[in-house]
């Protein structure tokens, strides 16, 4: 047979001969052309881990500092146990530094609450003195007070001189820094233990 009669012998079909498609003229496929894959594929970025911004999330956490100081005064007033106030302190402080360091706390945040919460507590403390020391002076205000410097002077010069005085609010602070560690222990341990599985 000669070459000719070899090449149309193949099959006419929409296949060749080793089964491979053979493009018909004037014939559309039904099938929507697509690109390879990954052809034209932008990469995708690999997803970071969000980052902890400590000074943001102490500055937020700083607002429980005059709300927690607030609440010992109208306690210790009344003549309570202020020392709970630590316990709502050290709450509130976690909760606003996480969502001011972008929704997580590391080991160097949960020492910033702790800080933030001792500070609440010797503020507080301090505060109360400063109620009882207007109280004995005749009542006034204990916020126009913190302008005096007579309070100051009165205060220091009390707490210098009068043993008395000292030994009182030694036993007052000692039982209220106890109580007051006792009310945050629990929420501190858990937000340490918090930073040692994340």
């Amino acid at each position: 047979m000669s070459e000719r009669a070899e090449f149309e012998a193949t099959p006419s079909g929409p296949e060749g001969g080793h089964g491979t498609p053979v493009p018909q003229y004037g014939q559309r496929s039904s099938e929507p052309w697509l690109p390879p894959a990954g052809q034209f594929q932008l990469p995708v970025p690999a997803p970071t881990a969000p980052r902890e911004d400590v000074v943001r999330g102490a500055v937020y956490a700083l607002a429980a500092v005059p709300v927690g100081i607030a609440a010992w005064l109208v306690l210790w007033n009344m003549g309570w146990m202020a020392s709970i106030v630590a316990f709502i302190a050290a709450a509130l402080a976690a909760r606003l530094y996480v969502t001011g360091a972008g929704g997580i706390i590391s080991r160097r945040g949960a020492w910033v609450v702790v800080a933030i919460t001792a500070v609440t507590v010797l503020l507080s403390f301090w505060g109360g003195m400063l109620v009882d020391a207007a109280k004995y002076l005749g009542g006034g205000s204990p916020l126009l007070m913190l302008a005096d410097a007579q309070t100051w002077d009165l205060l220091l010069f009390n707490l210098s001189t009068n043993r008395e005085l000292v030994d009182g609010y030694g036993g007052d602070f000692l039982v209220a820094l106890l109580f007051s560690g006792l009310g945050c222990f629990f929420t501190l341990r858990r937000l340490f233990a918090q930073t040692r599985t994340s």
